[in-house]
């Protein structure tokens, strides 16, 4: 379908609601899709960084970085307004800096962020559900652990435990953390009696996951790196688990904690300076529960090229799906890396013989499709990440943005976590912000974008 669509003839103000029916592209079928939109606050757009929207039930919250900077959290029920609550944490340049948070089972909500290398931020509710009681706690388990800390993750266990996971320390020479939060005496405490990950003063690992499959167990993948420079990523490693506790290979053999290269299962063996880089390996399933991955390396020519890598009955197989020509992604050095000029998603289930693998290349979303069984790649064909009418509905609401300055801003769309909504809609939030700056300041800050809430029903 043609990218401009509809033409958006209102601009969002405060809360006002756009009930917006569209007709537009699901990968092979055409859809009516219906799009409700409201505005949440104006944000930071000085540079990237990342919000968060989390979907339990009734309940929904959305966590930012409000247009001075401050780190804000909002909850409402769902279809009644908003609540707003402004933590003491202020963002600086650093793009790494997302929020993070997640619900315990009695309600309480559990807030992390603003945190790259640095000591705790962290805060939670004294009143189940009422987010004006957040309240900063200096101490999660371990102070001397808590004092280098960077990319948060809450998540849930499957008897409904909330853990979360951190890196101590640093670029090259950083640990993995897991504590698992107790409901009964409100404290946190170490999940693993060994150290999850030892990269043995050498190397660090940046994990995707843990992933709950189709299987029941976790799934874990995880490149390694030896130092600051995003060039020195290597190793495209997993492991699997039932209880985040006991880890094995995709074999079923146990692995022993810490993780060490020389002791976990590399998937392919991409050694420094290979073209493959964290954040951009991604995991999925095929029809018969089997993980697969999708990630970006040289091929023998120099050229970026995209593959998927599938654990078979003799190990695993990695195959190369794209065939471009004169493309290569040259990366390296430190800080956030700005816009990846490709970007892989993870694989998916299309039908009974075919998988999907979304990839964006520049401003170009496309789906390699594959035959389940070969994994050679049958078509590559036009995709979208999320309904491109959020855009139009995203830049209607931002027009003072434009209008002010010149400046290049970035359309950044996010899924929510979680539920759904009780008539099936997915959740998004959008924006526009400046592009990352490898963490240094721009010369020029860009106005607050309208951070805006979509619900999005077929």
């Amino acid at each position: 379908m043609p990218k401009q669509y509809l033409k958006i003839l209102c601009i969002l103000i405060g809360s006002l609601t756009i009930n917006h029916h569209a007709h537009s592209k699901s990968n092979d079928d055409d859809n009516n899709t219906l799009i409700t939109s409201s505005a949440i606050d104006n944000v930071w757009s000085g540079h990237r960084v990342s919000p968060q929207l989390l979907t339990r039930g009734q309940h929904q919250f959305v966590a930012y970085y409000d247009s001075n900077r401050q780190m804000t959290v909002a909850h409402r029920l769902i279809g009644k307004t908003w609540r707003y609550f402004k933590v003491d944490s202020w963002l600086g340049w650093d793009s790494h800096n997302y929020v993070t948070m997640e619900l315990d089972s009695e309600g309480y909500l559990h807030v992390m962020g603003n945190l790259h290398a640095d000591p705790i931020e962290y805060f939670k509710m004294s009143e189940p559900y009422t987010v004006r009681s957040l309240k900063r706690i200096p101490i999660m388990v371990d102070k001397a652990l808590e004092m280098r800390m960077t990319y948060p993750i809450f998540m849930l266990n499957k008897n409904n435990e909330l853990l979360v996971k951190y890196r101590d320390g640093g670029s090259g020479n950083g640990n993995e953390i897991y504590n698992i939060y107790d409901t009964d005496t409100k404290s946190w405490s170490r999940l693993h009696k060994n150290q999850f990950l030892d990269g043995e003063g050498l190397m660090s690992g940046y994990f995707e996951g843990p992933t709950m499959g189709p299987d029941g167990n976790f799934h874990l993948i995880w490149v390694w790196r030896n130092t600051p420079d995003a060039s020195t990523n290597h190793s495209l490693s997993y492991a699997r688990s039932p209880d985040l506790v006991n880890w094995e290979d995709s074999s079923g053999t146990p692995i022993s904690l810490p993780l060490r290269l020389n002791k976990t299962e590399v998937v392919d063996p991409v050694g420094p300076k290979g073209g493959m880089i964290n954040g951009n390996v991604k995991l999925g399933f095929d029809q018969q529960q089997r993980p697969i991955i999708s990630y970006h390396k040289y091929d023998a020519k120099g050229d970026t090229q995209m593959y998927v890598a599938r654990r078979e009955a003799d190990g695993w197989n990695s195959q190369q799906i794209s065939q471009w020509t004169g493309f290569r992604w040259d990366f390296g050095g430190g800080g956030s890396l700005g816009k990846f000029p490709v970007k892989p998603y993870s694989p998916e289930v299309i039908d009974n013989e075919k998988i999907g693998v979304i990839v964006r290349r520049d401003d170009t979303i496309m789906r390699f499709v594959l035959d389940s069984k070969t994994l050679n790649t049958i078509r590559v064909e036009d995709a979208n990440l999320y309904p491109p009418q959020i855009e139009n509905i995203t830049n209607a609401s931002n027009q003072n943005m434009f209008a002010s300055h010149t400046l290049e801003l970035e359309h950044r769309v996010f899924h929510g976590v979680g539920d759904t909504s009780p008539e099936g809609g997915k959740f998004y939030l959008s924006l526009h912000s400046q592009p990352g700056n490898r963490d240094d300041a721009h010369t020029v800050i860009s106005k607050p974008s309208v951070l805006l809430l979509h619900e999005v029903r077929d």
